[in-house]
């Protein structure tokens, strides 16, 4: 507008500058009627050059952040005290997460269901697998098996019925002895140890399948362009309370 109407052009620093009113490192959403179902995740952003984390709990039924917050680190007691404080006073059902593996020992503390991402966990054996299809060393019958195993297992958690991804499963585990050694290794450790957090979506059609939508909220609120510009936790705690607060008003849900 000052560059419309009056002619003159102003830095964003200086714009981030005059809007700057809090000291905190954490901001919260609008006061509204949350669902319970929320989706856990983090971003780096650097800071005068220190990496420091964006943590940030989303409604995955509201399709808008509860609260967000800068720390330092993603210790234990960060996360867990982030979520407490962002669901006091809140309804809390479930949270989906990717997979690190910090997280299953909190959500348990916290007594929630946890959703480990569908999306993550299809992700973290297509890079090991891409990797094994375009190796000379692997033989061309043993790429068409590691295709064909890889699309059963997908088709376990493409359904949305428990009972019938179990017997997917079931028939998968009855060919095990002929499934390569890296999917073999990966249904062991990976997916029976993990099962009832991969399917809680088949339970409760309300918690969030995938991280994407948090993911999505990222992409759009601090692209890569954007994560290396602030020079401190003020600038960027303003910058995001305004990127919270024009996303919850084009994209909220129900508000």
């Amino acid at each position: 507008d000052l560059s419309n109407f009056f002619g003159v052009k102003i830095s964003y620093q200086t714009i981030h500058n005059w809007i700057q009113t809090t000291n905190k490192n954490h901001i919260s959403n609008i006061e509204t009627n949350y669902s319970g179902y929320y989706c856990y995740d983090e971003q780096y952003v650097k800071i005068k050059g220190i990496w420091m984390y964006r943590l940030t709990l989303f409604d995955h039924i509201l399709n808008i952040p509860v609260n967000e917050k800068i720390t330092p680190d993603t210790e234990y007691t960060t996360i867990i005290q982030f979520i407490r404080e962002s669901t006091k006073n809140k309804p809390l059902k479930a949270i989906t997460t990717d997979h690190v593996p910090e997280y299953k020992n909190i959500m348990d503390e916290l007594k929630v269901k946890h959703q480990l991402c569908i999306f993550h966990f299809y992700k973290m054996i297509g890079d090991k697998l891409y990797t094994l299809l375009r190796s000379k060393k692997v033989s061309e019958d043993e790429k068409i098996r590691l295709k064909l195993y890889y699309k059963e297992i997908r088709e376990i958690f493409d359904t949305t019925n428990y009972e019938t991804s179990l017997n997917l499963l079931d028939k998968l585990l009855s060919n095990l002895d002929d499934i390569s050694q890296f999917l073999k290794k990966f249904i062991i450790k990976k997916i029976l140890p993990n099962l009832n957090r991969l399917t809680q979506f088949m339970h409760n059609p309300k918690i969030a399948r995938t991280s994407n939508q948090i993911e999505n909220y990222y992409r759009q609120t601090l692209p890569k362009a954007y994560k290396r510009k602030y020079k401190t936790i003020k600038g960027l705690i303003n910058y995001l309370k305004l990127k919270m607060q024009n996303w919850t008003q084009k994209q909220g849900k129900n508000l």
